[in-house]
């Protein structure tokens, strides 16, 4: 069976909600469609994706344009953003009978780095889930870093965001960071081979 790392994540949020049904979860896995907050962050990561270095005050791709409230320094590799030459990397592993695959954004060195897109920051959101962790072990990496972008629709133009300067979060390689992983993925195969056993997740969806 394979499953994306979000995938993981979605199972693992789910399980901290009391009132959440397994049928809940498997509508979110499986009948997977994306908000128009979502399709906005996809293209912000195309629009990255596809930028040189230099300065920039606006950024489009896909539909969409976004606007910067402070320009946007990207350069390799610093000093605001770093954008590696190493860009758009799937990786796979093995947990047991669950191959977990994922999608980083950029690899620097032994650092992960991955764009987020948000209308509010919570940083506690992203150091607790388990994205972190297993692209850590997936790309046999030391840190991670999270580059997370406030956007928030231009109220006077169609698709078009205004976007705030990235948060800067880093999380580190820790011992039994690998056999948390590989607890999660069990528990997450257990769940999905008794729930949906034909689950076969479509890759390009999420990370």
């Amino acid at each position: 069976m394979l499953a994306r790392v979000s995938s993981i994540e979605t199972f693992r949020r789910w399980r901290l909600d009391e009132d959440a049904t397994p049928e809940d979860l498997v509508a979110r896995l499986t009948n997977f469609q994306p908000t128009e907050a979502m399709l906005a962050g996809t293209a912000f990561h195309k629009a990255l994706e596809t930028s040189g270095e230099g300065e920039y005050e606006w950024l489009e791709a896909e539909g969409y344009r976004f606007r910067m409230t402070q320009s946007l320094s990207i350069y390799e590799p610093m000093p605001t953003l770093a954008l590696s030459q190493i860009r758009e990397v799937r990786a796979h592993g093995q947990y047991g009978p669950l191959t977990v695959t994922g999608k980083l954004d950029v690899l620097c060195g032994k650092r992960v780095e991955d764009h987020k897109t948000t209308a509010s920051f919570k940083p506690e959101g992203y150091m607790e889930g388990c994205q972190w962790r297993f692209y850590l072990d997936l790309f046999d990496c030391d840190v991670f870093r999270w580059n997370v972008f406030e956007i928030v629709p231009d109220k006077s133009e169609d698709k078009t965001y205004l976007v705030k300067p990235p948060h800067i979060l880093e999380q580190y390689r820790y011992p039994g960071m690998h056999d948390d992983c590989v607890r999660l993925a069990a528990d997450f195969y257990d769940f999905a081979a008794h729930y949906m056993p034909n689950y076969i997740p479509e890759l390009e969806q999420a990370a």
